[in-house]
């Protein structure tokens, strides 16, 4: 694995939930040594709440947890004493990079913000990507996913316009933009360090950076002075423009018309119906105008019919369409998609664990992909093989509580 192109990186990783640690996941997979810092005085409550199988109490087994920490160590340490504070100086004194994604006054509670990790190791990256920020008044402030869709304005135009905002489920944030925003941004830092010498500090407050995903959104309040609406599934450029209903229960396809050729193709696919030659559907703008009466007209034709063959038919004619698949679907309709993309992994404590592969193919390059940790799997590597210290002294630590 020495050829991987991160091999030579090793990332102290104070993350916990979701967003942080997915941020570092790329990082192992394709060649860095990240090694978690956890604690069971304060578990990371990834490692205990989400989907996991039936029957089994354990903090190793979370479907979530070994999803996004794969290829990782861990290492646990209890930093509210002072033998573990310096364990983990020690290791930030040799690693190139330290995350965390804790509230935005936490790691100088710990004398681990940026100006002390600069005096351990005068060239180190930090990234920090609490809520909020580092400064500022609401450094302190806490949150999940949908307190920042929310914040961020996301939950705002998602949903229909005489309903409640239903956001894009809690944890959006989470597994989109802001750790992929966060590893782009630590792959710049390296680079910089490489070519400089110096290191970085990367204030990532979430909330900023889902903002960022709005889209249109700030432009058209600070050009128009308008606040958009919530949408639904609709469209302001394009009709028919919506998730319709097909046959079976709770099936759906998603049609997109964006131009008269592909209304032209959709009324030829769909057998040219009286109705598709008024003049109230010959144009986009007469399309929006009615559009209401369109979708009923649309649903009436597709409520009959497979949603796959209608997104086969659609897609055959020039057409954008696609299923709205579940899981099921996911997993059972796309022997390609599985192949590469799902992961069998083998697992100490149960039969084995479904994991999401690694999503990015570099040509000539093989990804590592190795399981999620157990809690503290590593203690005795990182401690003597990384660190250096003597086996007895191994044992005194576990002795006086220092590595829980």
């Amino acid at each position: 694995m020495l050829n991987l192109p991160l091999s030579n990186i090793r990332i102290a990783d104070f993350g916990w939930m979701i967003a942080g640690p997915l941020a570092t996941r790329v990082f192992a997979n394709f060649g860095a040594q990240v090694i978690r810092i956890e604690s069971t005085s304060r578990i990371d409550e990834i490692r205990v709440v989400g989907a996991k199988p039936d029957g089994i109490d354990s903090p190793n087994v979370a479907g979530v947890f070994n999803d996004i920490n794969t290829s990782k160590l861990s290492m646990t340490l209890d930093l509210n004493t002072e033998l573990g504070l310096s364990l983990a100086k020690h290791l930030i004194e040799i690693s190139d990079v330290v995350t965390n994604n804790f509230r935005g006054d936490r790691m100088s509670k710990w004398g681990l913000d940026y100006g002390q990790l600069k005096k351990i190791k005068p060239d180190i990256i930090a990234l920090s990507m609490p809520m909020m920020g580092s400064d500022g008044p609401h450094q302190h402030y806490g949150g999940n996913g949908i307190n920042i869709i929310a914040g961020a304005g996301i939950s705002g135009i998602t949903g229909y316009p005489h309903r409640a905002p239903v956001g894009t489920g809690s944890l959006y944030p989470d597994f989109s933009g802001n750790p992929n925003h966060a590893a782009i941004a630590l792959l710049a830092a390296i680079r910089y360090r490489n070519r400089t010498g110096k290191g970085q500090f990367i204030d990532l407050a979430q909330y900023e950076s889902t903002i960022s995903l709005l889209g249109t959104s700030v432009l058209e309040y600070t050009a128009n002075n308008k606040i958009p609406d919530r949408p639904g599934n609709k469209s302001p450029n394009m009709a028919p423009h919506s998730v319709y209903p097909c046959k079976g229960t709770d099936r759906w396809c998603a049609i997109a018309v964006s131009n008269e050729q592909e209304w032209s193709n959709f009324t030829k696919a769909i057998g040219k119906p009286e109705w598709a030659s008024q003049s109230k559907y010959s144009t986009m703008e007469q399309r929006k105008k009615h559009e209401e009466e369109l979708d009923k007209k649309i649903s009436s034709w597709t409520s009959s019919r497979d949603a796959y063959k209608i997104m086969d038919l659609l897609q055959n004619h020039g057409v954008p369409a696609g299923v709205v698949q579940d899981t099921k679907d996911l997993l059972t309709r796309d022997p390609s998609y599985t192949k590469t993309h799902v992961v069998d992994m083998a697992h100490p404590e149960v039969d084995s664990m479904k994991i999401h592969g690694e999503t990015i193919s570099i040509s000539d390059v093989e990804s590592k992909f190795d399981r999620a940790p157990l809690l503290g799997e590593h203690n005795d590597f990182v401690l003597g093989e990384i660190l250096g210290i003597d086996e007895s002294k191994i044992d005194d630590l576990y002795v006086s509580g220092v590595l829980r």
